[in-house]
């Protein structure tokens, strides 16, 4: 069985559980001499971003992406092993709709794909935060279904229990899909933390 980790945002009601945000967080530093497409199942001497404090202190260095329509069919979900690194959004899309939400997210994945932790915003058709979230989460895979629990939340966004996902050495796709709407959005691989 492969070990992965998902992540794609709903808008929800406010779920508080005990996290939040802190400006004095360490950014996670991306290891130069690790290449980002390089196959790194895990990240060895990677720091622990938990905190007790503030659910985990990855800082947001991502770049916001806006939303945009998907061309074509979606794309068929492969599965595959995700390496641990940092991982940042660089694409927001969904078939069978003209709306949704961007992305400026930042996920640090680690312990050989079964711990994940997500910070970041989910924007708004303006490209304005319509949430923030902070979050640890771990994870597994079946196929191409990542399942994961939710360890701590903050934010009036959830993680979903189970998404489809296709992973290669460089980038992570994950989706849900609602009816006919397919939302996905693509994560690309930074390397590995320091």
């Amino acid at each position: 069985m492969t070990r992965a980790w998902t992540f794609c945002l709903q808008v929800a009601p406010l779920l508080l559980v005990g996290c939040g945000a802190s400006s004095q967080a360490p950014t996670p530093a991306v290891d130069a001499s690790v290449p980002s497409d390089s196959v790194t199942a895990t990240c060895p001497g990677a720091p622990d971003f938990s905190s007790a404090s503030t659910c985990n202190s990855v800082v947001n260095d991502a770049t916001a992406v806006g939303f945009t329509v998907g061309a074509g069919d979606p794309p068929t979900f492969t599965g595959g092993t995700i390496s641990d690194g940092v991982y940042h959004a660089s694409k927001a899309e969904a078939w069978g709709t003209s709306t949704g939400t961007g992305r400026r997210m930042t996920i640090v994945v680690l312990e050989g794909g079964t711990k994940f932790y997500y910070s970041g915003d989910v924007l708004d058709a303006q490209g304005g935060v319509a949430t923030t979230l902070v979050a640890i989460t771990t994870a597994w895979t079946s196929g191409n279904q990542l399942n994961q629990t939710t360890a701590c939340l903050t934010g009036s966004a959830q993680i979903p229990a189970v998404e489809n996902y296709t992973a290669t050495s460089t980038e992570l796709i994950l989706s849900t899909s609602q009816g006919s709407v397919v939302s996905a959005t693509t994560y690309a691989r930074a390397g590995c933390p320091q």
